[in-house]
């Protein structure tokens, strides 16, 4: 019986407390629609713009007989959209993308018809243009290899027709070779390139995201707990420079971050995602993928990297710092993360459902903190210099903003003040 008592008790002693009830059911509450509804709509919306762009093929006819023919005709008869192209120039495949309206290009080659009227193997060309980078890109891969497969079941039932022979001597007799081309670059699989980027765009924000909550708490709940034993206001009377303290703490809590960061990036990497892709990847065909985007990733994107990686640190434990003043408690401060943690989430998962190929959202979305990290790593593959340049400085910019904040608080004597929550006495 004593253990409902106070069960009710605790409940309404939560109640009460307005720290608890926002941050442990309104602000959970609100942040779980807002990322379920984003995502569920980014989703929506990222297959509407799959269906569409697979919608628009080009075709680059060499061959001009019947089968091929047949091939444009079969894909007039789906629906699509066919765009022909004519030119001379066959090599240079990048400047015949840039100039067409369309996601996918397929080359038929020179003896395509003669190889499929004597029962020989042969293949068509595709290519899919790479700009958004995101999941429902990915698919478009997967789509314009189904367009191949179904001209395939189409011929079975021709040729068998022609020949008179069983469907089974001429099945699949049509093959794709697929390649992607992003930024001028010819990806050799797209299909795993797009494969390595989704499991990236998972994985990666959760790195940042650990960081961002191991930072906050190791700053919020430290400053909380010295204010509980009344060691940081007399930190801050001794004769000594109040930065000085404030200083030590943030350069402390930043260094901590970043080791562990780089420590967790490494168990991730090597221990969880180097296990599955041992499974999912043939051990021959491993060191072929690492070149494939090692060949796709520019060399000099490290700096901006570390830049970006600092910079966030730096960001993250100042504004940790900057609300922990307002923490005159552990219970406050724990409220106070888990009200900044929450809207983290949507940040780190933004670049995911966003198109990127657009000159002005690559812009605003390397002046957004956080987000801004997990999108570097496309920036850098569709190899825009000046958003790069602004992703890897801005959350340097911002951490230095806020630490300004900072300082103009402690050297001030409302730091002894500053309470998120003030409690109405009850008259005595």
């Amino acid at each position: 019986m004593s253990f409902w008592l106070f069960v009710v008790k605790e409940f309404k002693s939560m109640a009460r407390d307005p720290k608890m009830l926002i941050a442990m059911i309104v602000i959970p509450l609100i942040l779980m629609f807002i990322v379920y509804g984003f995502i569920g709509q980014a989703t929506i919306q990222q297959i509407q713009q799959a269906i569409k762009e697979s919608g628009i093929v080009a075709v680059l006819d060499i061959d001009k007989d019947v089968y091929s023919s047949m091939f444009i005709s079969f894909l007039n008869n789906l629906g699509l959209i066919v765009k022909i192209v004519e030119t001379n120039d066959v090599a240079n495949i990048s400047s015949i993308m840039n100039r067409i309206d369309a996601k996918v290009l397929y080359v038929i080659p020179r003896g395509f018809s003669f190889n499929i009227s004597n029962s020989l193997q042969t293949s068509i060309s595709t290519y899919v243009k790479i700009e958004s980078l995101t999941i429902g890109e990915g698919s478009i891969v997967e789509v314009a290899n189904r367009y191949i497969s179904l001209f395939n079941r189409f011929l079975l039932t021709v040729l068998a027709k022609e020949k008179g022979v069983p469907e089974q001597f001429v099945a699949g007799i049509v093959s794709s070779s697929t390649r992607g081309l992003l930024a001028s670059k010819i990806i050799e699989d797209p299909q795993m390139f797009f494969g390595i980027i989704t499991m990236g765009s998972l994985f990666i924000p959760l790195i940042i995201l650990l960081l961002l909550l191991f930072a906050a708490q190791l700053v919020a709940t430290g400053i909380a707990i010295e204010k509980e034993e009344k060691m940081f206001e007399t930190l801050l009377s001794l004769p000594i420079s109040r930065m000085s303290v404030i200083g030590a703490k943030l350069f402390v809590s930043f260094m901590i971050s970043i080791v562990y960061m780089i420590i967790y990036s490494l168990a991730l990497f090597q221990l969880l995602l180097g296990r599955i892709f041992e499974v999912m990847i043939p051990v021959e065909q491993v060191s072929g993928y690492n070149i494939m985007v090692a060949y796709a990733m520019p060399s000099e994107v490290i700096p901006y990297m570390l830049a970006n990686i600092i910079g966030l640190a730096l960001f993250m434990v100042s504004i940790a710092l900057l609300l922990s003043l307002f923490a005159e408690d552990v219970r406050t401060a724990q409220a106070i993360i888990g009200n900044i943690i929450g809207p983290s989430v949507i940040l780190v998962y933004l670049p995911m459902f966003i198109d990127v190929s657009s000159h002005s959202v690559k812009t605003i979305l390397s002046l957004i903190p956080i987000a801004n990290t997990v999108f570097l790593p496309k920036l850098a593959l569709l190899q825009d210099s000046i958003s790069l340049i602004l992703a890897s400085i801005s959350n340097i910019i911002y951490g230095i903003f806020v630490f300004i904040i900072i300082r103009r608080i402690v050297n001030s004597e409302t730091i002894f003040t500053l309470k998120l929550f003030r409690r109405k006495k009850t008259p005595t």
